[in-house]
C-alpha cells in the first residue's frame, strides 16, 4: 500500500476540492503550494536550544549549535561538553498522527524516528544510539560509537551517486605529515584503536545474523583447492576403476564357471557405470573452473568493482 499526500498536509482545502465544487479558478490558489509557490502549513513550534541558530523556510530547518538528538536534555551537550552541531531536517516528526504530522500549536523536539529527512554533524554524539543502530561489540564501545565526532543521515531513502566511483573508507589517512609519530587521531586527540576499522552493512538493522564479507581472491583460491583435492579423489577413483578391471579380466579365467561368467558382466558395468561417469565428472570439473575461478569465465565469482579488505 502505497502512503499519498493528504488534506493534512495541508491546513487549508486542495485544490483538487475546488475543482470538485466548481468554483472558478482563474490563478494559482493562495497557499496551495502548485508550482513551489508558498504552501499553507500547520503552525507548530519547534524547541530548539538557547544558544542554537535556526534558519527555516517552509518546513525547512538548518539548525546550528549544541543540538541533541532529542530534547535539550539530552546528549553531551546538556553536561556542558563541546556538542556543537549542524542540522538539516525537513518535515519536522512529519509521521506523528498517522502522517499529519505535528498538529497546531504543539512545540516538537528534535526525533530521529519521526522527522522526515535529514544530515546530522555533530563534534560530540552517540550517533548509533541516536539513530538507533544495531552495534557490534568492541568497537570503541559495546553500543556503538560512543563520544566521537558523526555524521548521520537518515530518510525513507538515501541514494550516494558518483559518476566515476564511490568509495567508503575506514582508518587513518594516508601520507599524512605533521601529526606525529602516531599519525591521524581521532577528534578528540586519541588513538585510533583499530588499524582498518569495519565497514558494516546492516539489513533490517539486526545485528544477529551479520557475517564477514568473503573476500573474491582468497575465496577463489579456496575453491580451486578444493577442485585440486576433488580432482586427486577423481584419480584415486579413476586408477581403481582400472586396477579392478584388470583384476576381473584375470579372474575371467578362473575355472570355476560362475566365476568366469561374472567377470565380462562386471567389467561392462565398470567402464559404463564408473569409468564413463567419473570422465563425465572431470569434464564438468573442468568447465566449473574455467566459469567461476577464471577472469574470463562468465560467472567469476571475484568482483571487478567492489573490494573489501
Amino acid at each position: 500500500m502505497t502512503n499519498t499526500p493528504n488534506k493534512n498536509f495541508l491546513s487549508g482545502t486542495l485544490t483538487q476540492d475546488l475543482i470538485d465544487s466548481g468554483r472558478p479558478i482563474n490563478s494559482l490558489p493562495p497557499g496551495s503550494g502548485l508550482f513551489n509557490t508558498p504552501k499553507t502549513t500547520t503552525a507548530f513550534t519547534y524547541n530548539a536550544p538557547a544558544g542554537a541558530r535556526v534558519i527555516e523556510n517552509q518546513g525547512a530547518y538548518i539548525t546550528l549549535g549544541a543540538l541533541s538528538h532529542g530534547t535539550q536534555a539530552d546528549g553531551h551537550g546538556a553536561k556542558g561538553l563541546p556538542a556543537e552541531a549542524i542540522d538539516f531536517v525537513v518535515g519536522r516528526q512529519s509521521s506523528r498522527h498517522g502522517g499529519k504530522g505535528p498538529a497546531a500549536g504543539d512545540a516538537v523536539d528534535n526525533h530521529f524516528a519521526l522527522d522526515a529527512g535529514r544530515i546530522y554533524i555533530s563534534r560530540l554524539t552517540d550517533i548509533d544510539a541516536a539513530f538507533g543502530l544495531a552495534s557490534r561489540p568492541g568497537i570503541n564501545d559495546s553500543r556503538g560509537s560512543i563520544a566521537r565526532s558523526a555524521i548521520g543521515m537518515k530518510a525513507d531513502a538515501i541514494r550516494i551517486v558518483g559518476r566515476e566511483g564511490v568509495k567508503i573508507v575506514t582508518g587513518k589517512m594516508q601520507g599524512l605529515r605533521g601529526a606525529g609519530d602516531r599519525g591521524e587521531s581521532n577528534s578528540l586527540g586519541g588513538d585510533i584503536q583499530y588499524p582498518a576499522p569495519p565497514i558494516e552493512l546492516i539489513a533490517g538493522n539486526n545485528y544477529d545474523n551479520v557475517q564477514g564479507v568473503s573476500l573474491g581472491n582468497k575465496t577463489r583460491d579456496s575453491l580451486t583447492e578444493l577442485h585440486q583435492i576433488i580432482g586427486e579423489i577423481w584419480s584415486a577413483l579413476y586408477s581403481l576403476a582400472l586396477v579392478q578391471a584388470g583384476m576381473n579380466t584375470a579372474l575371467g579365467v578362473n575355472i570355476h564357471p560362475w566365476i568366469a561368467s561374472a567377470a565380462p558382466i562386471a567389467g561392462q558395468q565398470n567402464i559404463s557405470r564408473v569409468l564413463n561417469s567419473l570422465y563425465q565428472t572431470r569434464v564438468t570439473a573442468t568447465y566449473w573452473q574455467f566459469n567461476y575461478l577464471t577472469p574470463r569465465g562468465s560467472d567469476y565469482i571475484v568482483s571487478s568493482n567492489v573490494r573489501t579488505n
